[in-house]
């Protein structure tokens, strides 16, 4: 099992709307299965605006399928382009979930 995080650090002010695309994005990824724990978190301490979203998935080779067919999706678009707009960074973060 691994977990994957997404990290966001969104231009100031604008860390609701970087919230509000992750719950679409969320949304989709429900109805596509496979995926276990998803999570939005927003800061509480540390930098400003930093919103996090946390899933698990059993495989790496299923995750980056996954990813590839959200890059190449012509309806995924509206949300890319709304985290490149929103986002000053962003980094992403895996970790092999040991218990």
């Amino acid at each position: 099992m691994y977990m994957f995080r997404e990290i966001f650090t969104a231009q100031r002010g604008k860390a609701p709307e970087v919230v509000e695309t992750f719950k679409m994005l969320d949304q989709a990824l429900e109805q596509a299965g496979g995926y276990t724990n998803r999570r939005i978190y927003v800061d509480y301490t540390g930098p400003m605006d930093t919103v996090v979203y946390q899933i698990e998935m059993e495989s790496l080779d299923a995750y980056f399928a996954m990813e590839r067919a959200v890059f190449e999706d012509p309806q995924a678009k509206p949300l890319i382009d709304a985290f490149n707009t929103l986002a000053s960074s962003g980094h992403k973060e895996i970790y092999e979930v040991i218990q």
